[in-house]
């Protein structure tokens, strides 16, 4: 709820009124009663939450580079089963040859064959988490956030102990369909970061409530970046199969962490009553389907906006990863496992740290709806960029013009969410949740699809449609932020403009 709408006379009492008119520094939206607003600072319970982020992102992210490159040397096998192809010591590379040579043609099969893969690795995830991840996080508001953030963990180590299995004994490359869709069915990293953000959203409120959020999205991205760095190394030291085998012992470890280190956040008189799934499912989707009351402030148009946006958004940032390991495999880059790890480090170095301390900076002078702005202006050079690269230098020259080009996320995370009511936060964040799996999914197809259709005549056609996605949500978002600016004016106006009306309305 707005702070102008808070001062409704049908929305709130007189002493309320009162105190909110002397209490310039609220964020409007923020749902906590003066009684249980939160200290200032972030607990220290949250950086533990954030570790557990960190590690499922880690692993996720080391099986899935690893997936990506084993598939390729995979598919090689399959189709070129006696020749040499890519960057290998043997042989006519296919990075050195000219397109109309046999190498050239060899490499471009195996880009659309594992490109085809990968799109049938994605949905056997994304299916099945789109319900599993929103249904955890929703059924939280009922049993707490602390025991519900195990279960995606669980399914991450069940496929990564799997995944080392087949790939140490050569299995059908397809199997590893099966062991995604049992990670998809626990609700794989996207219940994890819904979860997450439930708790910080129990133990925070306003502004800070955003920074936490930031934080959490810190640890998240410093899992990917860690993971990135490393995976390089571990495939080429050790092979395959090692580093899923060191993914799934960090779950094991975290889960530890979990159990014996972190306090439940959500109080008692917190949880929802019901225990119906059905009901928990529906309760997420409410903030969009439900017609809203006569007299009732009018949130549902922006909840849409801000979802719409945030599906957007995530369709590039998420449905880039594969797009861009295979961008990287092949021509004109040609690079390899260690190649690829230190440009994801150096990508997560500068937009998680510098977009990290961006936030706190520009939330000294700025509205969170303009940071998203900012965000998303960011995000979407980022992309065009990338399209038109075709060296190593301007490769890296790309994540220094989209250094901003994550933030956007954590603050419609957090927008979101303050205009949800406390009780309501593990449903809210269960709906983005929602949304997000089917985005993580379908950006990874459609990105994967129009990557294998588009890479024979124009390499970074994807990046290019990935920008237009961004080109969308800020429109989206410049809305949102003028609809803002005009509520605080709104406000301004009734508090300064006519002060013989507000003080007749006490009276009255």
């Amino acid at each position: 709820m707005s702070l102008y709408e808070e001062l409704d006379p049908s929305h709130a009492n007189m002493q309320e009124k009162k105190k909110l008119l002397h209490d310039s520094d609220k964020t409007p939206g923020d749902t906590l009663p003066p009684a249980e607003e939160k200290k200032e600072g972030l607990p220290f319970s949250l950086y533990l939450v954030g570790a557990v982020a960190f590690v499922h992102m880690f692993s996720f992210v080391i099986v899935m580079f690893d997936l990506n490159q084993y598939g390729y040397e995979a598919f090689r096998k399959i189709d070129f089963p006696n020749a040499t192809v890519n960057n290998t010591e043997q042989g006519k590379s296919a990075c050195d040859a000219q397109t109309n040579t046999t190498e050239y043609q060899m490499e471009q099969t195996i880009q659309e064959d594992v490109s085809q893969w990968s799109v049938y690795t994605s949905l056997s995830s994304g299916i099945p988490a789109i319900v599993s991840a929103s249904l955890v996080s929703a059924m939280s508001d009922r049993f707490g956030r602390k025991y519900c953030l195990l279960l995606p963990l669980i399914g991450n180590l069940v496929k990564n102990v799997l995944m080392s299995v087949a790939v140490e004994f050569d299995m059908n490359i397809q199997l590893f369909n099966v062991f995604l869709f049992i990670e998809g069915c626990t609700g794989s990293w996207v219940a994890t970061v819904a979860l997450s953000c439930s708790y910080i959203a129990d133990v925070t409120n306003g502004k800070n409530r955003s920074f936490g959020i930031a934080v959490l999205g810190l640890f998240v991205g410093t899992g990917f970046l860690v993971a990135t760095l490393v995976s390089g190394y571990l495939i080429k030291w050790f092979g395959f199969a090692i580093p899923m085998i060191v993914a799934g012992g960090f779950d094991v470890l975290v889960m530890l962490l979990l159990i014996f280190g972190v306090k439940e956040s959500l109080k008692e008189e917190n949880k929802a009553k019901s225990v119906n799934p059905l009901k928990q499912l529906r309760a997420a989707l409410d903030f969009y389907v439900t017609k809203e009351k006569p007299g009732s402030p009018g949130k549902r148009w922006k909840f849409i906006m801000y979802i719409a946006a945030f599906n957007l958004i995530t369709f590039g940032t998420l449905g880039k990863t594969n797009v861009e390991i295979f961008y990287q495999l092949g021509l004109p880059f040609c690079w390899d496992s260690v190649d690829i790890s230190n440009f994801g480090t150096v990508r997560s170095v500068v937009q998680e740290v510098f977009g990290l301390i961006m936030i706190k900076v520009f939330q000294c002078c700025m509205s969170d709806e303009l940071i998203a702005v900012l965000g998303t202006v960011s995000a979407g050079a980022y992309f065009v960029m990338e399209g038109f690269a075709t060296n190593t230098f301007q490769l890296y020259m790309v994540p220094v013009v989209g250094s901003l080009g994550i933030i956007e996320v954590s603050m419609i995370r957090s927008l979101i969410s303050k205009m949800a009511p406390a009780d309501k936060q593990g449903a809210v964040f269960a709906s983005i949740a929602f949304f997000e799996n089917i985005c993580t999914m379908v950006g990874s197809v459609a990105g994967g699809a129009i990557y294998s259709a588009t890479v024979g005549f124009f390499r970074g056609f994807a990046f290019f449609v990935m920008a237009g996605y961004n080109a969308i949500a800020l429109l989206l978002l410049i809305v949102l932020y003028i609809a803002s600016k005009r509520e605080v004016t709104e406000y301004e106006e009734l508090i300064v403009h006519d002060p013989e009306e507000e003080k007749k309305a006490w009276e009255d």
